[in-house]
């Protein structure tokens, strides 16, 4: 059963545009309605548009916004939505059709092993050239020589901190860093993304495994990233583990929290700075994805390009405060307005102080997801 004052909560900040994009879905299943909103949304949509290209991307992200030029050409694409990755692999492999997908980065391998996804022609991107390279060509979205993913929107996981507070530690002191989630003087004053693809990495990536290389991501490395955890959450360091960012954002601006982990968009949404440790952010790109045997390649191909296009590069960059991989965006914000968004003017320099994750196998995978759950549940 919904409770009804996780339900009204969430309604209240949906209404109130307090949800950010990716928090969408998230503040869905917290409050027990995204089943429930997914069977509609599939029903509704199914004769709604009929011939146009169809999307499957994260809650919060069917924003015309991001497809100008293929709105303009076609209308609308037909829009769907999942909470997280695994939930959209799995529906894909249980025979959902879709001809485009908006998964990130790091799951590119996993969805490819699971069949769900095609290589992309390269030959048809009308933007690949206009992409930073640090971006377009990550060896993640890479299988086998072919490239599976056109980036498009990217940032970073790391913390956002109140420095009126925290006073031992700012960007200007110039010693930032992930061991304030550790310090005592933080206790019950520390918030979590309840995400284990950004805070557990984030964690192991603090205690030492290396997070770029799959095979270094081991049930061991799960076991230690998710028994700090244990220990912060057991000795009251953790206040909570957050559904939402905008929640975080929240807690943030009430003093409630003094430092979260978060995307960089909730700096910009608290004017707190985001933290850029000694120990590095980690980086993580989203983007698109062809579908296996879709049958409208061609307006496929249009929405991608629509996706990775200079309008909604400037479009992202300024709505959003995300980054994108198109450089000619960037052209549209000032060096102030970067800032605000805890971006660089130079995203090469941006991102070469971050490391990009990758997944581990599926068996780890499926391990580390059940073993998060079980934690963040109190066990």
């Amino acid at each position: 059963m919904v409770k009804y004052d996780e339900t009204k909560k969430f309604l209240d900040r949906l209404h109130d545009g307090k949800l950010n994009r990716r928090s969408f879905m998230k503040g869905m299943g917290a409050a027990g309605l995204a089943s429930v909103s997914a069977s509609l949304m599939y029903s509704q949509t199914a004769h709604a548009y009929e011939g146009a290209a169809r999307i499957f991307l994260w809650g919060g992200y069917d924003d015309p916004g991001l497809f100008g030029p293929y709105i303009e050409k076609h209308g609308d694409p037909e829009y769907a939505t999942f909470g997280d990755a695994e939930e959209g692999l799995k529906k894909l492999k249980a025979g959902f059709e879709q001809d485009v997908a908006w998964p990130c980065q790091g799951e590119i391998k996993r969805w490819v092993r699971g069949g769900v996804l095609q290589p992309l022609d390269i030959s048809r991107m009308a933007h690949w050239d206009d992409m930073f390279p640090e971006i377009r060509d990550l060896p993640s979205g890479i299988v086998d020589g072919e490239h599976y993913f056109a980036p498009c929107d990217w940032g970073d996981t790391s913390l956002t901190y109140n420095t009126d507070k925290i006073g031992w530690m700012s960007p200007d002191q110039g010693n930032e860093s992930l061991s304030l989630m550790e310090d005592p003087r933080m206790k019950g004053k520390l918030g979590i993304l309840n995400s284990a693809a950004d805070s557990l990495y984030v964690m192991m990536h603090y205690l030492g495994t290396d997070i770029t290389k799959s095979e270094t991501l081991t049930k061991e490395a799960i076991d230690q990233g998710i028994n700090k955890y244990r220990e912060l959450r057991d000795n009251g360091q953790i206040l909570t583990f957050f559904d939402d960012t905008a929640s975080i954002a929240e807690a943030l601006g009430n003093e409630e929290v003094w430092a979260a982990m978060t995307w960089n968009e909730t700096s910009w949404e608290t004017g707190m700075p985001f933290m850029k440790p000694k120990e590095r952010t980690m980086n993580w790109v989203c983007g698109l994805a062809l579908c296996a045997n879709t049958p409208n390649v061609d307006k496929a191909y249009d929405l991608i390009n629509a996706a990775t296009s200079p309008e909604t590069s400037a479009y992202l960059l300024s709505e959003w405060g995300y980054g994108h991989s198109n450089k000619k965006g960037f052209s549209a914000l000032t060096t102030a307005e970067l800032d605000e968004r805890g971006l660089a003017s130079n995203p090469v320099e941006h991102l070469a102080n971050g490391v990009f994750s990758v997944m581990p196998s599926d068996e780890v995978a499926d391990y580390m997801e059940a073993q998060w759950a079980e934690m963040v549940a109190g066990g």
